[in-house]
């Protein structure tokens, strides 16, 4: 097929249409059309290279990227975007590499510098995160992902206020961008704070907002109701912004369901001693359990010891298990030991500490608070196993109405219905009493509610089964100025507070699906 000149702008144009409909069967056929004709046109190969990206087929994107870089060496979409690859498959250094050559040619390219800050913010190395940032707010204040990102490191560190200002800066540049109100709510205590409320009621009844923005916008409502004590009205919100939220997914119960019977089949039916993998001896405390259950808390006491660094929700573990034991589709786990691909887990302890190096951690002892790591206990134990583990437990009542009120980034889609959040929570107590019963040594519990209570006696109990010296700092956990990127963030930094321990009665009446499963 081929095309005339004067109609080439108007089929590439076509073809950008289909990138911002994420019609991207259409648009590999389309641009690959006309590329057949027209090889040499940088900004197809580019957009067939953010194609692949959001596909989550990342060779392909790079072996686009790769070639507009041929045709063009300097152009500086394609090595952001390529320097944008390399990190999302976690070859930081290739990243930065990238970010630093494409300043170089542009030291005003406000793109290269927010994904550069993000890169630094992703290994923790928030000050340099904030130089970067700052640069490019300094180029263009009116930027609303700058300030998004400069409000995220500064509530990581602990500065709320600066981060609050950022996020009201957003709310002027666009009123729309409800997910700047989502985060200022979690940093406001509405009690004595109502102009921000009412903002939030006048947006919701007067701007045309997609799904996407009310959602946040729901959420962020709940919070201040609830703050409020006008309980009702806040269930009334968080119900809404579920059931939105809910709707945009298609998952199913039964998938995990099914993930969690052939772990233990994996587990209870197979000898791993045969496939010779040779353990890390590094010491590693992983923290896990549900979300809300107060994992961000233990962290943060534990970190506060002289000998612990926290890496927070890294989330490498998931990946890396994903990546040698699913099947090519990442659908099923792989339950054979005889299976091929199932003997190459021996390569995951190098690839989590490949990835822990970035981080450039000087301590004995490192955490990871990746919640659902509690899948992988068994994992840890054959590859980890100097390791401790930290199960975090909370009133399932609780624990589930503080998921269900809750807006969150990257679990799973059964947060957000009622008898599914349920019925997962039931599938974790099951695969924590298959772990517990096969590994009684290896896992320490730590309930929630006695912690509250009872916080000095509880965290000598932890530290001393860690087998650590004793540091009083880990009493003072709220003093830790170790950064936080957890919902939490707010409360961690403060004493222990025990207002969160019967919100379930509140809500009671809104929650029978609760009470049916729990009692």
């Amino acid at each position: 097929m081929t095309f005339e000149n004067k109609n080439l702008k108007e089929e590439i144009s076509k073809v950008l249409n289909y990138f911002n409909l994420r019609n991207f069967d259409k648009l590999i056929l389309e641009a690959n059309k006309i590329l057949r004709v027209y090889p040499d046109i940088e900004l197809l190969w580019n957009i067939l290279g953010l194609t692949y990206q959001n596909l989550g087929n990342y060779n392909k994107a790079e072996e686009k990227f790769l070639k507009v870089l041929k045709i063009n060496p300097k152009n500086l979409s394609a090595i952001n975007n390529l320097g944008n690859n390399y990190k999302y498959v976690y070859d930081f250094h290739k990243a930065e590499e990238l970010f630093k050559r494409s300043l170089k040619i542009k030291p005003d390219y406000i793109n290269a510098l927010v994904n550069y800050g993000n890169l630094k913010f992703e290994t923790n190395k928030f000050e340099e995160s904030l130089v970067l940032f700052h640069r490019a707010i300094a180029i263009n204040n009116k930027v609303i992902l700058i300030h998004l990102n400069l409000s995220l490191v500064y509530q990581a560190i602990g500065d709320f206020n600066k981060a609050i200002n950022h996020l009201k800066v957003i709310g002027t540049l666009d009123p729309k961008y409800t997910k700047a109100d989502k985060m200022l709510s979690a940093l406001i205590n509405y009690k004595d704070e109502d102009n921000h409320l009412d903002l939030m009621n006048s947006k919701i009844k007067t701007l045309d907002l997609t799904d996407d923005q009310k959602i946040q916008l729901y959420f962020a409502l709940a919070k201040a109701y609830e703050d409020k004590g006008e309980f009702s009205q806040a269930f009334n919100y968080f119900d809404k912004g579920n059931k939105f939220k809910r709707k945009k997914s298609n998952y199913s119960i039964d998938k995990d369901t099914l993930l969690f019977k052939n772990i233990k089949d994996l587990f209870s039916n197979n000898n791993f001693n045969q496939l010779n993998i040779s353990p890390s001896d590094k010491k590693i405390i992983f923290i896990l359990g549900m979300p809300r259950s107060g994992t961000t808390l233990i962290e943060q006491i534990i970190s506060s010891h002289n000998k612990v660094a926290g890496a927070g929700e890294i989330n490498s573990l998931n990946r890396l298990v994903y990546k040698y034991l699913f099947n090519s589709e990442n659908e099923a786990l792989l339950t054979d030991t005889n299976n091929k691909k199932i003997t190459e887990l021996k390569a995951i302890p190098n690839e989590y500490f490949n990835y822990l190096s970035h981080f450039n951690f000087k301590e004995e002892y490192i955490t990871d608070k990746s919640l659902l790591n509690f899948q992988w206990i068994g994992f840890i134990k054959i590859l980890f196993p100097n390791s401790k583990v930290i199960n975090c437990i909370r009133d399932p009542k609780e624990n589930c109405l503080s998921i269900y009120k809750n807006f969150f980034d990257y679990e799973g889609p059964w947060c957000y219905e009622k008898k599914e959040l349920t019925e997962f929570y039931n599938l974790y107590l099951d695969l924590m009493k298959f772990w517990t019963n096969k590994y009684p040594d290896m896992i320490y519990n730590v309930k929630y509610e006695e912690l509250i209570h009872n916080p000095d006696s509880e965290i000598k109990k932890l530290v001393n089964w860690l087998d650590i010296s004793w540091d009083e700092n880990c009493l003072k956990f709220y003093e830790n100025k170790s950064a936080i990127k957890t919902l939490s963030v707010n409360q961690a930094r403060k004493k222990i507070y025990p207002t969160s321990l019967s919100l379930y009665e509140k809500y009671k009446p809104f929650l029978k699906e609760f009470s049916q499963y729990f009692g």
